[in-house]
């Protein structure tokens, strides 16, 4: 466990959500969700989990960078690339689809997962 996958735990909200650059209707937010305990995520929207994945985070890189281990869904045991950074008390990522390379910065937004999310209260 490290402190930042300690920071990263808990649930959190949707913010925003955009996938290969098309945004999710904000509406639809309401019913995402992320779950993290130690290094392990989950993101679940309207009842259908998105994502299931061991999580590795390299904090000597800015974006920081991000790899998912997917456990479950279409690709298990496909690893998908991908950065991160700490907006406030907001995260956002940005993950790249599996075998994809990961994104240079969060401007190559237009491919991939964009995501936002902010601690439940």
């Amino acid at each position: 466990m490290t402190p930042m996958l300690r920071r990263l735990e808990g649930e959190w909200s949707a913010v925003e959500l955009a996938m290969d650059g098309k945004p999710m209707p904000a509406e639809w937010l309401s019913f995402g969700s992320r779950t993290a305990a130690g290094n392990e995520v989950k993101v679940v929207f309207g009842g259908q989990t998105m994502v299931h994945a061991k999580v590795r985070i390299d904090e000597a890189v800015t974006p920081l960078a991000i790899d998912y281990l997917n456990l479950k869904g279409k690709q298990p045991g496909a690893v998908s690339l991908g950065i991160m950074e700490w907006i406030g008390d907001e995260v956002r990522y940005l993950i790249a689809p599996p075998g994809e390379p990961r994104p240079a910065g969060f401007d190559a937004a237009g491919k991939g997962t964009l995501s936002r999310w902010r601690r439940r209260a």
